[in-house]
């Protein structure tokens, strides 16, 4: 029975079945808890791919290169959107063309592998390429950076498949070209795709000149190919040289370079050599942060991999893997922060050739060195593949799976920068019965926390409110009877004085773990120091302030002022709320400018407390006849500035004179 099974491993049957699981569990640890448990939330460049998605669909806005988000380019975008239109808005829909894509690059690791070397080869490039982190954490996000390895792996494949029937299969040279093109379309870090294609052609006119002069009809096509389909994103980038001001923030390694200091991509250099094996991307929301690609086994493996191919430079498919790897590090090396995964991500399709490589010369020993001979059979020699594959499988399975789902989602910067706190408290949302009127504090109430939360609530029967706490506090509109709710990341603190004054009015103050919760009692009515009835337009309506501490002129840098408004309607345009301090001659001697809860999702009825900060540093201590007026603006109009017209008809108010 023993016997049998070692036979089995050892046939095609065998490797087949071993293939179909390295694929399930492939697809296993990209598609479990894909919704919100690993990652613990959605991130701003999810959410701005997202906005970019629904422009598309919503307004048709069909582009090359968007410039939104620092700049993408536009192939993943229209993937996107289609899931977006298919599954709807929700974070499953953004991560799943990334989580299928991952998928696509173990099956491309396997095509590649399997051209370059055998199948053998192949099987274990494949598991590698399935469960290795790397490659499983950006098959799990919204982001496109996952589909270049697909597109430039396929066209690698196809460059083979033409490579070895001559110059016979136009069709395969097309695509290879095509697919290399096309990928330029998907990530920034493609731009290293032509550079590798340019070297291998150096490369392959030194050491196989004739083989490729056999095929040189067929190359110009590829490189046509390529050409045409690059050159709509090339065209555009030329002619809009500002599209890409992204690159101007982390090319520094690439300036220093060119004015002839070469420090800096040397050490970056270094640093991506010392990836494999001793310390990884440092970045948490790249990586757990500092662990390496490899652990200590398949390191060893993967740097003698690179040594053999050194040794044996001569051989195409050894060549191939080294051009590839070092030009896939070109982006890393010339940008800040190396090493870095994302930037790097154009090697998963090769990556598992280098620690194969060794294994597939050492069972080759006993045909070069009789002195190594190790008398294995082929089957022998499959079965140390298909167990090598599982014992990669299995073990870094295990640990792929762990880091994933338990120590990344908790680890560094990562609940924060996935908003982990705005994705519980929809959770908590969507469990509630009734929930009342509810208002939202984040970092970025009138850009970011809108559409996460539209992204992370299930829920419809909600109309949100948004605030930022540690500067303002916005009160929903209650009917008679409802719940007034609002919620914060525990991480993220509320003004003390706002949270004060919620609590003289009765609030609730409910710690949630990553998220505050404050319920207020039915009916609460905010009643600042010093009141006032003041209508700006039709819009709001100024109901008094509080001024808490004693400011000195000259000396106080943070004078902190709170206004307190009632929303009379809905507005139609950005408003700003302006506070000056304005001396006898007329003059603006301290001011704040902003609106802290975005007026686009005010309801009627709204109660609004913006805190205001002056710096009265440099204000005389001499001087007089000191009043603060108030007002509302455009910003749209600026730098004329509209405001909105109080009832007394002037643009502003005075307030109660608090400076002598």
């Amino acid at each position: 029975m023993g016997k049998r099974i070692w036979v089995w491993l050892g046939s095609r049957q065998g490797e087949t079945a071993v293939l179909l699981l390295v694929l399930l569990a492939a697809a296993a640890i990209r598609l479990i808890g894909l919704y919100h448990f690993s990652p613990p939330g959605l991130e701003h460049d999810e959410v701005a791919n997202w906005l970019i998605d629904r422009s598309i669909l919503d307004e048709g806005n069909w582009a090359v290169y968007y410039t939104a988000a620092y700049g993408h380019e536009a192939g993943f975008h229209y993937l996107q959107a289609l899931f977006v239109a298919l599954v709807g808005d929700n974070a499953l829909a953004l991560r799943l063309p990334a989580a299928f894509a991952g998928l696509l690059v173990v099956a491309v690791a396997f095509a590649l592998g399997r051209e370059l070397f055998d199948r053998r080869v192949a099987l274990f490039v494949a598991t590698i390429t399935a469960v290795l982190f790397w490659s499983v954490f950006y098959s799990r996000l919204g982001l496109r950076a996952i589909t270049l390895p697909v597109l430039s792996g396929l066209s690698a494949w196809f460059w083979w498949r033409g490579w070895k029937s001559g110059s016979q299969e136009n069709g395969r040279w097309f695509l290879s070209g095509f697919l290399a093109g096309l990928s330029l379309h998907t990530y920034m870090a493609a731009r290293a795709v032509p550079i590798f294609y340019g070297a291998w052609f150096i490369y392959l006119a030194i050491c196989h000149r004739n083989a490729l002069w056999q095929r040189r009809q067929s190359l110009l096509l590829f490189w046509v190919a390529l050409g045409l389909t690059a050159w709509p994103l090339v065209n555009y980038l030329l002619t809009h040289p500002g599209a890409e001001f992204r690159i101007s923030e982390v090319d520094a390694p690439l300036r220093a370079m060119l004015a002839g200091d070469l420090r800096p991509v040397l050490v970056n250099s270094w640093r991506i050599i010392g990836m494999f094996g001793w310390q990884g991307d440092p970045l948490w929301r790249q990586n757990v942060a500092f662990k390496p690609v490899f652990e200590p086994v398949l390191a060893l493996l993967f740097y003698g991999g690179v040594l053999v191919s050194l040794w044996r430079w001569r051989n195409a498919p050894y060549m191939f893997g080294l051009l590839w790897l070092a030009c896939s590090a070109i982006p890393s090396i010339v940008t800040i922060n190396a090493p870095s995964t994302i930037r790097i991500i154009n090697a998963l399709p090769i990556l598992g050739v280098f620690p194969a490589a060794v294994i597939h010369n050492l069972l080759d020993l006993s045909t070069v060195w009789d002195k190594f001979s190790t008398k294995i059979n082929r089957n022998m020699r499959n079965v140390v593949w298909i167990m090598s594959a599982l014992a990669v499988l299995g073990g870094y399975g295990v640990r792929t799976a762990q880091d994933i789902f338990v120590v990344w989602p908790q680890g560094g910067d990562v609940p924060f920068v996935w908003q982990q706190a705005l994705t519980e408290t929809a959770v908590y949302l969507d469990g509630l019965p009734d929930p009342g009127v509810v208002a939202i504090g984040g970092w970025t109430p009138d850009t970011m926390d809108p559409p996460t939360m539209q992204l992370s609530l299930r829920r419809e029967d909600l109309s949100l409110r948004y605030f930022h706490p540690s500067r303002a506090v916005l009160i929903p509109h209650a009917a008679a009877g409802e719940v007034v709710r609002l919620f914060r990341p525990s991480i993220l603190p509320m003004d003390a004085w706002l949270e004060a004054r919620l609590q003289a009015w009765g609030a609730e103050v409910v710690p949630m773990g990553s998220f505050t919760m404050y319920v207020l009692p039915v009916g609460v009515v905010p009643q600042p120091q010093v009141t006032y009835q003041v209508q700006f337009g039709d819009e709001l309506r100024l109901v008094g302030y509080d001024m808490p501490e004693k400011c000195v002129l000259g000396e106080t840098a943070v004078c902190p002022v709170y206004t307190y408004w009632q929303v009379n309607r809905p507005v139609t345009s950005p408003r700003r709320l302006f506070l000056h301090l304005v001396d006898g001659a007329g003059q603006v001697v301290a001011q704040h400018d902003g609106l802290d809860a975005p007026g686009a999702y005010w309801q009627t009825g709204d109660w609004l407390i913006q805190r205001h900060e002056l710096n009265l540093t440099s204000v005389p201590q001499t001087a007089e006849s000191l009043r603060l007026r108030l007002g509302v603006y455009n910003p749209d109009t600026c730098p004329a500035c509209e405001n909105l017209l109080a009832d007394t008809g002037e643009p502003f108010v005075w307030l109660t004179a608090v400076f002598p």
